[in-house]
């Protein structure tokens, strides 16, 4: 079924007018309306956690859903929606880690299970039976050290769990926002994993080890994340990545080299 077909009965059950034509996601489609002269978003989402996970977090740290079904949503649209990669762009990295450490304290407020979301251990299970191209030193390390993790996790919040800078967008009249949650049940300390190795178009700024460190810091004094599983999780992520960029038809290179900087820093 195409992005029209799916979106059609939609523009006329919630009075929307299309502004341009939807876009495909990795999930779904995704496409600019005006609802009685409001610029929305209407998404179609194949995971449907991404729905119930910005249902729960009702506007706080995230953008407001309008309108919902299990797998279509109307939802604000940020105004201007910067991206908060620019501000990286700009050379302004520890601003931007201080508003990722404000929006995630206005998402894990809201971290209280309302509905069942699947726990990360569900995603070790990728490590079991990873692409032969990766090294299988890497892998083993990654297999060991996220069982040991899981074993060992604290509490068990709702987590965005793909946090990264392109996920938190500006609203002229909210701040900063975040967006495409994946919703899972998790530690606090796992949402720092996407942020590390992210604005991935620029390695420089991200696996430079005083950037690294520096983050770390900030976030340690703002969140009071344990700094050893703050590294560990994202080795981890790194090598998840990795993976799934291979199995998504994507060079995993960029995710390897996040998953080496954070290596050398663990040991």
């Amino acid at each position: 079924m195409s992005a029209v077909e799916i979106f059609a009965p939609f523009l006329t059950q919630w009075n929307l007018i299309l502004e341009e034509s939807p876009t495909p996601t990795k999930t779904g489609w995704i496409a600019k309306v005006i609802q009685q002269g409001r610029p929305c978003m209407l998404k179609f989402s194949k995971h449907s956690a991404e729905i119930r996970a910005l249902r729960q977090y009702n506007g706080q740290g995230a953008v407001c859903v309008i309108e919902a079904t299990q797998d279509v949503v109307l939802l604000e649209r940020a105004i201007p929606g910067t991206l908060l990669s620019e501000l990286v762009r700009q050379g302004k990295d520890e601003e931007a880690c201080h508003i990722w450490c404000d929006v995630v304290e206005k998402l894990h407020s809201q971290s209280e299970e309302k509905e069942a979301f699947l726990s990360i251990e569900t995603l070790a299970k990728d490590l079991q039976t990873p692409p032969p191209s990766l090294p299988r030193d890497l892998i083993e390390e990654a297999r060991e050290g996220m069982d040991t993790l899981l074993k060992s996790q604290t509490k068990s919040i709702l987590l965005h769990g793909d946090l990264h800078h392109d996920n938190i967008v500006y609203d002229e009249k909210r701040g900063w926002l975040a967006i495409d949650p994946q919703g899972h049940r998790g530690e606090a300390e796992y949402e720092v994993g996407a942020f590390f190795r992210n604005p991935r178009e620029y390695p420089e700024i991200c696996l430079n080890p005083a950037i690294i460190e520096r983050r770390l810091d900030i976030i340690g004094e703002r969140l009071g994340f344990d700094r050893g599983r703050m590294i560990d999780w994202s080795f981890f992520q790194a090598v998840l990545a990795a993976i799934w960029s291979v199995e998504d038809g994507e060079k995993p290179e960029w995710a390897m080299d996040a998953a080496m900087a954070f290596r050398k820093i663990r040991l």
